[in-house]
């Protein structure tokens, strides 16, 4: 079995994000995402989802229809996918406490953690830090 990676919100926001701003980010993006489908050793969580949908619709300058986000998200949905339960939320809230971070962050690298994964795609945490046995990689560093 391939190791698995977590991909944060982060990546799919720049894969579609057509503003122009950040064009070499989101070609980088569009490359991990298809990376990691091909491979099918991608993880996301519903959080991922969650957020993704609030952003493409709500946040980036040209925001996507909500039936574009919810195609996308269907897209995004081979790969696997991460439910969280209360377990994951108290450890979550764990790792707030410890590693001084916000719980959103937490909730990511636990379900990171949950789902087997050593490393986690994100730009919003720390490149090359290790939480919980869970690395941080920048795609965009």
């Amino acid at each position: 079995m391939k190791d698995k990676t977590f991909l944060d919100t982060n990546i799919f926001v720049y894969a579609i994000d057509s503003s122009g701003r950040e064009k070499a980010k989101s070609q980088k993006a569009r490359k991990v995402i298809n990376e990691y489908v091909a491979n099918m050793n991608g993880v996301i969580s519903t959080q991922v989802m969650q957020e993704f949908f609030v952003v493409a619709t709500c946040k980036i300058t040209k925001k996507l229809s909500v039936d574009q986000a919810l195609e996308y998200m269907r897209c995004i949905s081979v790969l696997e996918i991460v439910y969280p339960d209360e377990n994951m939320v108290f450890a979550a809230a764990r790792k707030v406490k410890k590693y001084q971070m916000s719980f959103w962050d937490a909730m990511i690298i636990q379900s990171a953690q949950v789902s087997g994964c050593y490393f986690l795609l994100s730009e919003d945490l720390q490149h090359g830090s290790e939480v919980g046995g869970v690395k941080i990689i920048n795609p965009f560093a």
